[in-house]
């Protein structure tokens, strides 16, 4: 169990010099063939917390609870470099902070490719690196959903959770999954859930969050 944070709530409703609270509001391109779709997937659009009593909302996504981008490494038991983990992991990660359960969750508009989906001529491929915190449970979960005009969820692809006994220790695992954009699909709802079960702080980590689509035959 990682030790008491003093005075964490306070601490986590001050961010540190320089990083704004409220992510930005950008607005991401059209989709594209054989490109990862996720906006800020990997945690570095913004400087990330330097400790575990610091929230930094993520560029891109709406979030709940504590959700924070933190640097590896950072003070409180965090993974670093040398932890396994993404190759090409960069200086962030995605993290649940001091709270029993915090969510993030962006949209990617698919209807520029709406012809070649109801064709049936377009493929998925999804993935994220996930972990945690040396043998506790606390877990996180990554998932897609894929959607028609109405909101309704045609079909959905889910990641995770990464035991303590899937994973050495204090590190991340990469989880993917393909398959076909169902047809009808005008929308991808990509969701993060980070879930405490012990300790102060949600110790679930994620990186590298990657929805890439591809046309049959290119």
């Amino acid at each position: 169990m990682k030790p008491l944070r003093a005075l964490f709530f306070l601490a986590a409703l001050v961010p540190f010099a320089g990083t704004p609270l409220i992510a930005r509001a950008d607005a991401p391109p059209p989709a594209t063939y054989g490109t990862n779709l996720v906006v800020n997937g990997d945690a570095e659009s913004d400087v990330g917390a330097p400790d575990n009593d610091h929230i930094v909302k993520p560029t891109g996504w709406a979030t709940t609870g504590q959700f924070t981008a933190v640097q590896y490494g950072a003070s409180g038991g965090f993974p670093d470099k040398s932890s396994a983990g993404p190759d090409n992991r960069g200086l962030n990660l995605f993290e649940g902070g001091n709270v029993p359960k915090s969510t993030a969750q962006q949209t990617i508009a698919l209807g520029a490719l709406s012809a070649d989906i109801d064709a049936g001529t377009v493929s998925y491929n999804f993935s994220a690196w996930i972990g945690g915190w040396e043998n506790q449970g606390d877990y996180a979960v990554v998932s897609v959903q894929f959607r028609n005009t109405s909101g309704a969820t045609l079909a959905t692809s889910t990641l995770g959770p990464v035991t303590p006994a899937q994973r050495p220790g204090t590190s991340l695992v990469q989880r993917s999954h393909s398959g076909a954009v169902p047809k009808g699909t005008r929308s991808a709802v990509v969701s993060i859930v980070f879930t405490r079960l012990v300790g102060t702080y949600n110790d679930g980590s994620v990186d590298n969050i990657a929805l890439v689509l591809n046309k049959k035959g290119t």
